[in-house]
């Protein structure tokens, strides 16, 4: 997440989980276990939200949340089954003190799942296709599940997955191994990876390379960072890049809102990027605006007030929408919130 003074504070913290009984589900922290084969091994979001949902656990705690997702972020490598054939795995680098992008919050595993349910199809058996939620920003992408899994089923036509740069070395590295082939270029090396299994597990890489970039966004060098994503940029277009300003069809964060001093900065990198509402006239059609979700926990109420105080100063209105998590497969995530946000005309506001 942009800022490195965000404190790691969970909804279930390793001292209030330190008396509890592990889970079967999660080895513990650390190195990456294997099988006798040689094949590292996977702690799967889905076996960990049935469990959920089942109160199936050996905590003490009957149906205890806290402590399934304090597995998952202790689990060196997590998995996330799109279907039968696809699965996208995550390195977790739990030990980095300087900053939380390093685990997969359960936020992101929630919006994946909202997402999901309200804009794909209905068939379980394959992805989707007519990419419903079009070129895709995430901000504060972290480890990149999230953007990874949207990039993949079909969702999203393109994800560009943006954070600080002392996130970047670990998310850049989820995105290569998740990714299919890396061009025409491809070293023994890389195909040996290729071959290998991502993260050297059983699985497959599932996402394709067109669908998905990550770059360098700080919500506080928001120009700086456009700026230099456009001269790095290989379009034939200058313009054309993947910060292009107001060029997103749908803008997605999780775990965003955590100090009053990011919040601000945080309003002006969404606005920035979503498209400005414009109204039918006679010579053109009226131009769809930006969807917009954040999904969070409230850690600092202060920060929480302010993102709804100062949103219309920065063109945008909030709309909590968490009444929508009371379907079967997201009502684990109750404790969350699901915030959509609209982009507001100059008479609007």
């Amino acid at each position: 997440m942009p800022g490195s003074n965000r404190k790691k504070k969970r909804s279930h913290s390793a001292n209030a989980n330190s008396g509890r009984k592990r889970s079967r589900l999660a080895k513990p922290g650390g190195d990456v276990q294997k099988t006798d084969s040689g094949i590292s091994d996977v702690l799967m979001f889905q076996e960990c939200a049935q469990a959920i949902l089942n109160g199936s656990t050996e905590s003490t705690d009957t149906n205890d949340a806290a402590s399934i997702f304090f597995e998952l972020a202790n689990s060196p490598l997590i998995g996330y089954q799109i279907n039968n054939h696809q699965t996208i795995v995550i390195r977790q680098d739990g030990n980095c003190a300087i900053h939380t992008g390093g685990i997969v919050w359960e936020t992101s595993y929630l919006l994946a799942q909202f997402l999901t349910e309200k804009y794909g199809s209905d068939s379980n058996d394959d992805t989707i296709n007519h990419h419903p939620l079009g070129k895709t920003l995430e901000i504060g992408a972290g480890c990149g599940m999230l953007g990874l899994i949207l990039a993949t089923n079909g969702l999203s036509s393109k994800v560009v997955l943006t954070e600080a740069y002392e996130v970047m070395a670990n998310l850049k590295e989820n995105v290569d191994e998740n990714v299919i082939g890396k061009g025409d270029s491809i070293s023994p090396y890389e195909q040996k990876s290729q071959m290998r299994g991502v993260h050297r597990t059983k699985y497959q890489p599932a996402c394709p390379k067109h669908c998905v970039s990550v770059r360098q966004l700080r919500w506080d060098h928001i120009k700086t960072d456009i700026k230099a994503c456009g001269a790095n940029s290989n379009s034939k277009c200058a313009s054309e890049h993947d910060l292009e300003p107001h060029s997103f069809d749908t803008i997605i964060g999780t775990d965003v809102v955590f100090a009053p001093a990011l919040v601000s900065p945080l309003l002006k990198t969404i606005s920035k990027m979503a498209r400005k509402k414009k109204k039918k006239s006679k010579k053109t059609t009226a131009e769809k605006s930006t969807l917009i979700y954040l999904c969070l926990q409230v850690r600092c109420p202060d920060s929480h007030a302010l993102l709804f105080a100062e949103a219309h100063k920065h063109g945008l209105e909030v709309i909590d929408v968490s009444d929508e998590l009371k379907s079967s497969k997201c009502s684990w995530g109750l404790e969350c919130l699901i915030l959509q946000m609209k982009v507001v005309s100059k008479k609007d506001k």
